[in-house]
């Protein structure tokens, strides 16, 4: 692109947003709306990228704003931000960024409706919001039948750089799995057990980003820090898309622990080389499974760290994160 282009957008997910930024810093500057869902925080404002109070027409090329699954329910102000900002812009196109799944069961599920026919109520109250604009999906899986049906998948890409291992690891077993709301999403009561029955079990601490004591950080920098030392991640998540904490893990050479069936899993990794897959509902088999990688197969879960590093970097660049993404943006802009 000769000039840099000019992208709109709102405040929302402020680390995919970072990286997103960061990626096209020499393609594209970004005005970002601050609204009353979420503030910028946690990562610092990239150089391409200023907050702005408002839309102002004509200034811009193109807007990227965000939903999920919680957007269905109009009594939280979630699902606000997307219709006023909508009805702001008409002069430029928009892309939607989804990052979920159908699966918001504690809203949708009603009386005797099964599962799936929430997810499909879901699905179509998403589209009646989208309509026939591009929406990004964060997986492949995500734009497949087993999720949302449609979408143009694009990938996350990070920066190793942010995420270092630190030079000796501790025998930690951690997870940054979202620590409320969805619940079924996240598949969070198995993390839960898991956790209770390292404890009860074996005595060992799960540590738990922003739900242990001492695991509230104060700076995006000491969160990165805390990950670097830790020697297993734990990610009970399935209908998650590609899951960005699990990436920051493995860039920080964690060996991680993923329950099986998760989001484009076959496409990217390998069991037992850069990553574990143990069996999905079984916490009691997968607090066993870690522990004995912890006590008995310390060389194997520092291998398998270092070698999840090295995919990561190989798959979740920022190099093919730009690439995807300016092709997306030509797609749009030049139809």
């Amino acid at each position: 692109m000769a000039n840099k282009l000019k992208i709109v957008m709102t405040t929302w997910h402020t680390p995919h947003q970072y990286d997103l930024m960061s990626a096209l810093k020499d393609d594209a500057d970004f005005f970002v709306i601050e609204n009353m869902n979420k503030h910028w925080l946690g990562r610092p404002l990239p150089e391409n990228a200023k907050m702005i109070p408002f839309y102002e027409k004509g200034k811009y090329d193109l807007a990227i704003l965000n939903i999920d699954q919680q957007c269905v329910n109009t009594g939280i102000y979630k699902s606000k931000v997307l219709p006023q900002i909508q009805s702001t812009i008409r002069d430029i196109p928009i892309i939607i960024i989804n990052h979920g799944s159908p699966v918001y069961p504690e809203f949708l599920q009603q009386h005797s409706m099964s599962a799936k026919d929430a997810e499909n109520v879901c699905k179509k109250k998403i589209k009646e919001i989208v309509g026939d604009r591009v929406m990004v999906v964060n997986s492949y899986t995500g734009a497949t039948d087993k999720e949302w049906g449609w979408g143009y998948p694009i990938i996350h890409g990070m920066n190793p750089e942010i995420w270092k291992p630190a030079p000796i690891k501790e025998p930690w077993i951690i997870t940054s799995l979202s620590p409320a709301g969805c619940d079924e999403y996240y598949n969070r009561a198995m993390m839960v057990e898991v956790g209770n029955i390292l404890k009860r079990k074996y005595g060992h601490e799960l540590q738990w980003a922003r739900v242990s004591d001492n695991c509230v950080f104060d700076s995006h920098e000491a969160y990165a820090e805390w990950m670097g030392k830790a020697a297993i991640y734990l990610d009970t998540s399935v209908r998650t898309p590609m899951n960005r904490a699990r990436t920051e893990a493995m860039l920080s050479e964690c060996a991680v622990v993923q329950v099986s069936g998760a989001h484009d899993i076959d496409r990217f990794f390998k069991d037992k080389e850069n990553i574990f897959l143990v069996e999905n509902g079984d916490p009691e088999k997968m607090a066993d499974f870690v522990y004995d990688l912890i006590e008995n197969h310390w060389d194997e879960v520092i291998q398998v760290g270092k070698n999840a590093r090295q995919n990561a970097i190989k798959h979740f660049n920022y190099s093919r994160y730009r690439k995807d993404w300016l092709t997306l943006l030509n797609k749009v802009l030049y139809k």
